[in-house]
């Protein structure tokens, strides 16, 4: 998969079907946008793209870095890159929201960017796409000028899960809240989160139950405290697995992170990639008034999760 990193670099003769839109998550609802690109690229013999932003609009108005903090993304840069691909995308164009973007009318959007730098011949779009200098671009004007540029729009209408629209806060929202399986559904795979294996306090080896601990991102968003469900691969292997997400507040005041004890592995995995993924919360992160305490716990949680995978 072919990818641009700004405007300027994009120089290309082959004509493309572009899904626009921030896919943050690529959630069931981005999935239908990309979906309709790659039907029409097919359709009108031409490579199924996508334009994107490289960061947040709201990030160019957030003045200090601690607003800035404050904006959380479900995917990180690499994974929103693969879902893209996974999804038959073949060329994306991630590139900067910029004051140049930001001041650009929606028709000097669709005549320059569209149609002269990318060559659409085919557009998809969610029903609330907006665009251009104050958002005044919409998907009724981008189908309007379509027909006089040349290229075929398609809009996708509101994707739902249990009565409420699919869109990125709606998970961002269930995550934070530990509602996982609401997440998961939306998502149309579970919610995850990636990292290096780094070292731990070694309470989890202490008590019986070896734990991989895995650093959070400050820019992506995290589950609510709590023990929770979980898959973890590593090296393209699946495990079952039980995570807790949290500041261990038995043993100390610690940065949130995320320790899993993984089934089936009783080496340590200091220095390798994990992917874990969220399946459902068990229950919320406790302070115990003991070690022991917390040790009883924990062997009642993997109890629990082994049932759950299925391997009591």
């Amino acid at each position: 998969m072919k990818v641009y990193k700004s405007l300027a670099d994009i120089n290309i003769e082959f004509a493309t079907a572009v899904a626009l839109g921030n896919f943050d998550g690529v959630h069931i609802g981005h999935q239908q946008i990309l979906d309709a690109a790659v039907d029409l690229a097919g359709k009108l013999g031409a490579v199924p793209a996508c334009f994107t932003f490289s960061n947040h609009p709201r990030e160019l108005f957030a003045g200090d870095a601690e607003l800035r903090d404050k904006i959380l993304f479900i995917s990180g840069d690499e994974e929103k890159l693969q879902l893209l691909e996974q999804a038959g995308i073949q060329v994306v164009f991630d590139v900067p929201f910029d004051e140049f973007t930001m001041n650009m009318s929606p028709e000097v959007f669709i005549k320059e960017i569209l149609c002269d730098k990318l060559n659409a011949k085919g557009v998809s779009c969610g029903f609330n796409y907006r665009f251009g200098a104050r958002a005044s671009g919409d998907e009724k004007l981008l189908s309007q000028l379509g027909v006089g540029y040349g290229y075929e729009t398609r809009v996708i209408r509101p994707v739902k899960v249990g009565g409420e629209v699919v869109s990125s806060t709606y998970i961002r929202c269930a995550v934070e809240a530990g509602d996982l399986v609401k997440a998961n559904e939306a998502l149309g795979r579970p919610f995850s989160i990636s990292g290096i294996v780094v070292q731990g306090n070694h309470i989890g080896s202490a008590i019986g139950f070896p734990t991989a601990n895995v650093r959070l991102s400050k820019r992506k968003v995290a589950p609510l405290n709590g023990v929770y469900f979980t898959r973890t691969t590593i090296g393209g292997k699946s495990y079952c697995s039980i995570s807790n997400v949290g500041t261990k507040p038995t043993i100390g005041e610690y940065e949130k992170s995320v320790e899993t004890n993984i089934f089936g592995i009783d080496h340590d995995l200091y220095g390798q990639s994990v992917k874990i993924e969220f399946l459902q919360l068990l229950r919320p992160e406790i302070k115990f008034d003991s070690i022991e305490q917390l040790a009883v716990q924990i062997a009642d949680d993997i109890k629990s999760a082994r049932r759950f995978h299925g391997i009591e």
